[in-house]
């Protein structure tokens, strides 16, 4: 007869996370509040577009994927803008831009004047990296190197800003990987939060779009985490500790992949980093760490993108107009590393023809520009821009040659 054993004691105060992937487990269980942040306004053709991280790489390619839409004459109609680290940058000087954007008429002319040429002359004229370096001297006492690229970002492009304040006309959505839920952490204009801890409204908090970017961007061993002390979340046990959103999903799918949103078009642009064969340095333990890194990025990069792509091919199999089934999606993906199909119908001629393919730069493939926050030269910047703008343009004209204007798209990006 065998002997019985108590089962050990668990402590109660300490939250356990069985899958980081999805947030269940022995503890953490949806908080199931009731906050929701405040719909769109109404559109019949509601847009979304979702920006992966990847440095400035990033942050160049989703103004070219955002300078597409506008001009197709559908940037009036962008109803949820997603994003993760360098494209969270985009993100948000989009999102300062869009009244003066909406005054302009959404035209490309007014997309470029007001939001593709400032970033460029910024960041082909200085370096991040050596403007939070000269002030890591702030990082003594609580302050961190998050807090000083914050501080960088509101001088650079966000003129301390409140996330509060941000234009009602758009879901401006920014995400971050909660450490402490091992789940997508967003900020938004009227909330902020997860479903694990819960929502909190952004009204009085002060929270400015500056640390949602450093939040979102925060790329381990690199930044410290943000730590959001002394905000009363509904079901928090401790306080969030943010890193890099492209640590949980560099896609910013997630956000928009519920099926709440399958009559909203998306455009994704994959600006991420791809899996680098051969040697990952010589000491093993670090090369090892870094290989399984890489290939866990691209595992549920991977998965995220090829779950969407077979919604996008559901969707296609239906009549234009008709209503989506669960599970079908209308809309397009790409990388810029995206190859084009050899049997190119004719839409996708005509547009091959009319703006050709530029996807080097000094020789290198522009999904090979490493992930960085240096200085880069303005030639770099604008072919980044342009290989955006050209990819989602091509992929348009592909899948859905209907959202193309008949007559013309007129002038690629400056």
């Amino acid at each position: 007869m065998g002997v019985g054993h108590e089962a050990p004691a668990v402590d109660d105060s300490v939250p356990f996370v069985d899958s980081p992937a999805v947030g269940t487990g022995l503890r953490i269980t949806p908080c199931g509040d009731d906050l929701r942040p405040e719909p769109p306004p109404d559109s019949r053709d509601p847009l979304a577009v979702t920006l992966s991280g990847g440095g400035f790489r990033a942050t160049l390619a989703g103004l070219g994927a955002l300078r597409l839409v506008a001009g197709t004459g559908s940037l009036g109609d962008l109803r949820y803008l997603s994003s993760v680290s360098g494209g969270s940058i985009t993100n948000a000087v989009t999102a300062l831009a869009w009244p003066r954007l909406r005054d302009r008429g959404f035209t490309a002319e007014a997309f470029d004047e007001l939001v593709v040429e400032p970033v460029v002359a910024r960041l082909s004229s200085r370096s991040l990296k050596f403007a939070l370096l000269r002030g890591l001297w702030r990082t003594v006492g609580p302050q961190t190197r998050t807090d000083v690229l914050a501080r960088r970002l509101d001088e650079w492009f966000l003129h301390e800003a409140e996330l509060e304040h941000l234009d009602p006309g758009v879901r401006w959505i920014i995400s971050a990987a909660n450490m402490m839920s091992g789940v997508r952490f967003g900020f938004e204009r009227d909330v902020v939060g997860d479903y694990t801890i819960g929502l909190l409204a952004t009204k009085g908090t002060g929270l400015r779009l500056s640390r949602a970017v450093a939040a979102s961007a925060a790329v381990p061993g690199t930044f410290a985490p943000v730590v959001l002390r002394d905000l009363p979340f509904p079901c928090g046990t401790a306080p969030p500790a943010l890193l890099d959103g492209g640590v949980y999903d560099n896609t910013g799918l997630e956000a928009l992949d519920g099926e709440r949103y399958r009559d909203v078009f998306l455009f994704t642009m994959n600006a991420g980093g791809l899996l680098r064969a051969g040697s990952y340095g010589k000491v093993p333990l670090v090369r090892d760490l870094a290989r399984a890194n890489s290939l866990l990025y691209r595992q549920s990069t991977t998965l995220r993108t090829r779950d969407m792509v077979n919604r996008f091919r559901r969707g296609r199999e239906l009549p234009a107009g008709s209503p989506l089934p669960d599970g079908a999606r209308r809309g397009v993906l790409v990388s810029l590393a995206t190859d084009l199909p050899t049997e190119r119908p004719e839409p996708l001629r005509a547009w091959c023809a009319a703006h050709p393919e530029h996807r080097t730069h000094d020789g290198r493939d522009l999904a090979l520009v490493p992930t960085v926050f240096d200085k880069l030269d303005e030639r770099l910047c604008r072919a980044l821009v342009y290989r955006g703008w050209w990819l989602m343009g091509a992929v348009l004209a592909a899948y859905h040659p209907e959202r193309l204007p008949s007559s013309g798209i007129g002038p690629p990006p400056l």
